[in-house]
């Protein structure tokens, strides 16, 4: 006798019973990823795969401009982070999209789209630190708890940077097997969320900057 058939015998006879305890949801929840049996879109989005920013500043800065030095090193380092992020998150849709087109069979195909979404979002969040401190002292990303996307993108740059540390010495209140995930609407962590409308307007953001430098 099978789960299902257990499931429907006691519902007939227990009917004021909801049984939506499943076993495959509890082993994909717990065991791999939270939230990953709920896990049934895909709301990332594929940007443009062709920018070449990094090439693009080399050029400039051999053939039409001369930066100071220590400014070359930041603007090279921030459009390489930016160019990485757009190249990680691109190909995290796509695993994404493979592993929610085949049944959730392969889940190293989610954990590895997973990996991709993380280092994007640990590029991005880096992109913005290397700008603020080239900007000056003073340029401050966000206020400690303003509950700002950009605050919260830099608590998931933390949790994923610091997870093997939490692990091994305990100080995480709720373990979960990886430090961020997907869900529907946006990345999450045991800490915060971050939408994918949030996410993708800071993308778009560091987008413009990418494409003003190299002008």
């Amino acid at each position: 006798m099978n789960t299902g058939t257990l499931c429907a015998i006691a519902k007939q006879k227990r009917g004021m019973i909801i049984m939506d305890f499943k076993p495959s949801n509890y082993l994909l929840d717990h065991f791999i990823s939270a939230d990953l049996s709920s896990l049934t879109e895909n709301n990332t989005i594929l940007f443009n795969k062709e920018r070449q920013w990094v090439g693009a500043f080399i050029l400039n800065s051999t053939l039409r401009y001369k930066y100071e030095e220590k400014q070359r090193i930041y603007l090279m380092n921030i459009l390489r982070r930016i160019e990485s992020t757009f190249y990680q998150y691109n190909t995290g849709s796509v695993l994404l999209d493979d592993f929610l087109n085949h049944d959730k069979v392969s889940i190293s195909k989610y954990l590895s789209a997973v990996v991709c979404i993380e280092t994007s979002i640990s590029h991005l969040y880096q992109a913005y630190m290397l700008g603020s401190k080239m900007a000056g002292e003073d340029n401050k990303l966000f206020e400690r708890n303003d509950g700002s996307s950009i605050e919260r993108l830099n608590k998931l740059y933390n949790v994923a940077k610091h997870y093997d540390s939490s692990i091994s010495n305990g100080s995480l209140e709720e373990l979960n097997t990886i430090p961020i995930w997907i869900t529907n609407q946006g990345i999450k962590s045991n800490q915060t969320f971050l939408s994918f409308d949030e996410l993708h307007a800071m993308m778009r953001e560091v987008e413009y900057i990418a494409d003003e430098i190299i002008k």
